[in-house]
């Protein structure tokens, strides 16, 4: 499936035009996704202390600006689309003085995309936003439904890893991490500090491949030991190395505490896809289990027993 990615020049000039009025129906469409598919159009005029042909007028312009969808079957219904929940994400950033402007991708993946930006101080940040698309949603709410949590919808979904993300970055940064610092977190959007260097999946060719391999292998190590968590999806599409040489590791919305029952097994399949990457690109062999072992050693039990 394809991830959406926005109009950024389109975003940029719908914003500033937005009425309050018209930022109140788009979060009144949002809060109605726990009960509605496409909100009644009775239901909406309950909820909004607006006159009824006013709400009705509102709700023709947003759709007309692609940020509502409209569905008349057995009623006229109307649904949040995701260009509106965007909206609303940046709206929000941008009332708290985090963003003043989006800029173009960094990239695109399967499901976030990462955005340049500017903050209050025109310094480059990074925004990231979480996707989960219907059909996506489907198969991550099968395979890694947040324990009780109820998932109602897909934007319900991208918040809730947005905020888990946002929660790892955090950790990570305390612990010493080299993972983008994070600013700030609304709804399915995280901003963090700008990300320098090329993506690991892009570099031919690497002088000392072996030092990069080892830095990974040192960072999956902190990550376990001080922050006390997993990846759970580290491969070479989330990790870059700047011009020092230097590496970042980011997207860690699939992150599992240790006492995740998979834990293990997650951390041997990071450490196999990376090992395995490496083997392949850059001939530098390593044994996963071998590596595997000194990642999960107590640095502090080591010292004692030596």
């Amino acid at each position: 499936m394809q991830v959406h990615v926005i109009d950024v020049h389109r975003l940029a000039k719908i914003l500033p035009e937005l009425q309050p009025e018209e930022i109140q129906v788009l979060q009144t469409l949002e809060e109605m996704t726990h009960r509605f598919k496409y909100a009644p159009v009775q239901e909406i005029k309950n909820r909004i202390a607006i006159d009824g042909e006013e709400v009705l007028f509102l709700l023709s312009k947003l759709n007309k600006k692609g940020l509502v969808q409209r569905k008349k079957e057995r009623y006229l219904g109307y649904l949040i689309s995701q260009v509106g929940y965007d909206a609303l994400a940046l709206y929000d950033l941008a009332q708290k003085d985090v963003i003043i402007s989006l800029g173009q991708p960094y990239g695109v993946g399967k499901e976030s995309t990462v955005y340049r930006a500017l903050d209050v101080d025109n310094q480059e940040v990074a925004v990231k936003f979480l996707r989960w698309g219907r059909t996506s949603f489907r198969r991550v709410r099968r395979l890694r439904t947040l324990k009780g949590e109820s998932l109602h919808s897909w934007m319900d979904f991208s918040q809730r890893a947005a905020t888990r993300e946002f929660a790892a970055l955090k950790m990570l940064e305390n612990a010493g991490g080299k993972v983008p610092r994070p600013i700030a977190v609304n709804r399915h959007v995280i901003v963090m500090s700008s990300i320098s260097g090329v993506l690991l999946l892009n570099i031919s060719e690497l002088n000392n491949a072996q030092d990069i391999l080892e830095q990974i292998i040192q960072q999956v190590r902190l990550a376990y030991h001080k922050a006390e968590l997993i990846h759970g999806d580290l491969s070479e599409y989330n990790i870059f190395v700047d011009e020092n040489n230097e590496i970042t590791l980011f997207d860690w919305p699939q992150w599992q505490p240790l006492t995740h029952p998979n834990a293990l097994w997650l951390l041997r399949r990071d450490l196999r896809n990376i090992t395995t990457f490496f083997r392949r690109r850059f001939r530098i062999i390593s044994d996963v289990e071998k590596t595997l072992a000194r990642v999960i050693i107590n640095p502090n039990e080591k010292k004692r027993n030596d």
